[in-house]
């Protein structure tokens, strides 16, 4: 199992894809990295970074298996926690104006996102398994 690669493969496949997918993939998770990285020292960032990681690498063993599938959307069951978590955090504690504007952008993309997810995983239980846009050879 090489979680790494496995989540640069998606990645690297998705970014293949036409249209707004490759854009959205990379709006939602390159600040968070960055972001992460940047303000490590806090909890917020390890908390973000950590979970960014953890999804995808879950996201990863997803597509390895069924590329492309309305599946994907469960690697984002951590994020229903830290969601609420982060806005606690933005909304009580003093935080410094980039810190508090790069949370700010995490919960609204990662709001954004668990909406696509429960539409994706209700049509993955309806038999709608993997997404229109997708070119693969896999689709069935």
């Amino acid at each position: 199992m090489f979680l790494f690669t496995d989540a640069y493969a998606m990645i690297s496949a998705i970014r293949a894809q036409e249209g707004f997918i490759g854009t959205w993939g990379g709006l939602l998770n390159i600040p968070q990295m960055i972001g992460g990285l940047i303000f490590i020292w806090t909890i917020e960032g390890q908390v973000v970074l950590a979970s960014v990681i953890l999804t995808l690498m879950v996201a990863g063993q997803i597509h390895k298996r069924t590329p492309f599938s309305h599946l994907i959307g469960i690697c984002h069951l951590p994020w229903l926690i830290m969601a609420p978590w982060l806005a606690h955090r933005v909304l009580d504690h003093e935080h410094g104006l980039m810190l508090k504007a790069w949370l700010i952008y995490v919960l609204i993309t990662v709001t954004i996102s668990l909406i696509f997810d429960v539409m994706d995983v209700w049509r993955f239980l309806r038999g709608d398994k993997t997404f229109a846009w997708a070119k693969t050879n896999e689709r069935p």
